[in-house]
């Protein structure tokens, strides 16, 4: 059973992705800075759909965007989208660890959304770079806040039962897991997983090591809740839902994925 398990994780998780025609594109391009001189910068610039309907706020849930690009090192960016009303902001790290990914605690988030809550919406349009200028100020992210008690909970272990960390979980409204999703975690720990909901609907989840829904080229973790036969969670209205705990596998480099099976247990 273990080993077809394993050729449906392989098989899902290596599918190319479909060739299509490049949609028209817009880009926002500006530049964030900070009061005090920190050399080189690390962070992201991001933009999030308006039309999604779910507004960016770190402190209740974490919200994938819709485009996300690295700062340079002088905190410029430039982020290319389909037209559209989008909000836009940024995280410059004062944490270790990698540069894409949501705020860890000690991060500085700016434009959206601001200290106040508020976000700054721009507007895309086809063959057009709006310039938003520098941007400045920002608050530092301490962490989920109190009042935000929906979540989910749980403890990504590898096929011998041990805590996996640095990994993702997403959450999905469908069962194939190919559409956007709606929400993902912070990088696992060895305490667990948490996943925040900005509002309780049947999601599935799945792990992985990064951003994107392509094949993982140079192999990694990957599993969903339930194994192969993913199974839907439906978060309660608040509160946290635990022992929501995902087996993942590592699959092999792309390369090397003809040699054998992906790696399990040993028999």
């Amino acid at each position: 059973m273990r080993f077809y398990f394993l050729l449906f994780l392989f098989f899902l998780f290596s599918l190319p992705a479909t060739a299509a025609q490049q949609p028209p594109q817009g880009s926002v391009k500006g530049r964030v800075a900070v009061g005090d001189d920190i050399g080189e910068m690390r962070g992201v610039a991001a933009l999030w759909d308006v039309a999604s309907g779910k507004e960016p706020d770190p402190r209740k849930y974490i919200l994938v965007p819709a485009a996300v690009v690295p700062l340079s090192a002088d905190g410029h960016f430039e982020l290319k989208a389909t037209p559209g009303e989008y909000y836009l902001g940024s995280i410059v790290r004062a944490t270790a660890g990698p540069v894409v990914g949501p705020p860890r605690p000690g991060d500085r988030v700016m434009m959206s959304p601001d200290a106040q809550g508020r976000s700054l919406k721009i507007q895309i349009e086809e063959g057009k770079t709006l310039d938003v200028g520098l941007q400045q100020g920002g608050w530092i992210y301490e962490g989920f806040a109190p009042e935000a008690e929906l979540a989910l909970k749980g403890v990504v272990r590898d096929v011998n039962g041990d805590p996996v960390s640095g990994l993702l979980v997403f959450a999905f409204a469908d069962a194939a897991m190919s559409t956007q999703p709606v929400a993902v975690s912070d990088r696992t720990g060895e305490d667990g997983v948490y996943l925040r909901l900005n509002r309780s609907r049947p999601v599935f989840l799945r792990a992985r090591e990064s951003y994107g829904g392509g094949p993982l080229a140079g192999g990694g973790y990957v599993g969903v809740y339930g194994g192969h036969d993913p199974q839907a969670v439906t978060p309660p209205g608040k509160g946290v839902m635990t022992g929501l705990d995902i087996e993942v596998l590592r699959l092999p480099p792309a390369g090397n994925r003809g040699q054998g099976r992906p790696e399990g247990p040993p028999q």
